[in-house]
């Protein structure tokens, strides 16, 4: 047979096909996994939702897998589950995405309420001070509400039940909401444990401590609690209950430095705050705590110079400890500075008369010893 150029193009294409043919082609033709125990078809709303999702590329950015070396897939947060075959058999076009700019959302359903959602398309700085995401205003009524849908469908059952838990608990915050601000205070105290609701911070409130809280407060937590502290950020206007006043001296006597610890590292459910322990280490949680304490005498005002442990509130002559104002929160442990310093503890040197200029420094806490 003459090898000719319209031979040699035939045998080509007919490679390609068979190529093709082979790791496509058969794959898919032998290839039909089972619905996995998450999978479910998407709601007429959820799937209104899915083309708004698609038409504004959502998917450049977000993708909707995570593999087994991917748990930090989720934003930083830890992923909830490893992508399986069968998740994905009701879905006509597979989102998985190419580039993870965003955090994966294969398991998002559930993680935010929808207030939160409603802030965060509208400006994503709203709830996300440093995010790079574009704002997405221009999707309103409807098409947001179908968008929000489609989002809180991602996961599936396993969403399914996260949306449920989430609805109800939110239903039973707002319940006491709409009653008073006392019974708000005493429902969201409930759902601390009792093991740490009289829990002391483990950092002792220094200088460094307070400036540390300030820095981690005004980059992640102003969108929602307002640059004062006082619940008026941009988000607030979309999220019922509103986020936590800090100036108000009545919410800072009602909680512990457990109950803040509580509140940071796991979100307090029913609310749009959000869980910071996959975010945040301990002792960053724990100077934003002591920080806390600063905000109803100015700590979010006064320059960084005049950040001093003066300022928290249960040094206050009206509302602290022993005041008439009773300030109910416990003093710092001294656990930490004992380990820093060991001329803090007087196990180590019970002889004060040996330390250098006769006393104990000046910044140990008060705590099992004595300074």
């Amino acid at each position: 047979m003459k090898m000719t150029f319209g031979t040699v193009l035939a045998g080509a294409v007919l490679i390609v096909i068979t190529v093709v043919f082979m790791t496509v082609g058969v794959s898919t033709l032998t290839f039909q996994p089972l619905p996995s125990n998450a999978a479910r078809p998407l709601t007429d709303q959820e799937e209104r939702g899915r083309q708004i999702y698609m038409g504004n590329g959502c998917v450049y950015c977000h993708t909707q897998y995570v593999r087994p070396q991917d748990w930090n897939a989720a934003g930083g947060a830890k992923a909830s589950r490893v992508a399986q075959a069968g998740d994905y058999v009701f879905q006509k076009t597979m989102l998985l995405g190419t580039e993870r700019t965003g955090p994966d959302l294969s398991q998002e359903g559930g993680i935010h309420p929808d207030d939160w959602h409603r802030a965060h398309f509208t400006n994503p700085r709203y709830v996300s001070p440093n995010s790079i995401m574009p704002q997405f205003s221009f999707i309103q009524g409807r098409e947001l509400d179908d968008l929000i849908a489609y989002v809180q469908s991602l996961g599936g059952k396993a969403a399914d039940a996260r949306v449920a838990q989430l609805k109800a608990t939110q239903d039973t915050v707002m319940k006491a909401w709409n009653t008073s601000y006392e019974d708000h205070l005493a429902q969201i105290k409930s759902m601390v444990p009792p093991s740490w609701k009289d829990l002391k911070s483990a950092v002792p409130p220094t200088t460094r401590s307070l400036l540390h809280g300030k820095q981690i407060f005004t980059t992640n937590c102003i969108g929602c609690h307002g640059q004062y502290g006082d619940s008026r950020g941009p988000a607030s206007p979309f999220m019922k209950p509103d986020p936590a006043n800090f100036t108000r001296p009545e919410l800072q006597l009602a909680a512990s430095d457990g109950q803040y610890y509580q509140y940071l590292l796991f979100g307090l459910p029913g609310t749009s705050m959000p869980a910071w322990g996959d975010y945040l280490t301990v002792q960053d949680i724990w100077d934003v705590i002591n920080f806390l304490r600063t905000i109803p005498k100015g700590g979010l005002v006064v320059p960084d110079d005049q950040l001093t442990p003066a300022l928290m509130l249960q040094n206050d002559p009206v509302y602290g400890k022993g005041a008439p104002g009773g300030y109910q929160g416990p003093e710092p442990s001294n656990s930490d500075k004992i380990l820093d310093d060991p001329y803090c503890d007087e196990k180590i040197f019970p002889d004060v008369s040996v330390l250098p200029g006769g006393v104990r420094p000046a910044d140990c806490q008060v705590g099992t010893g004595s300074k």
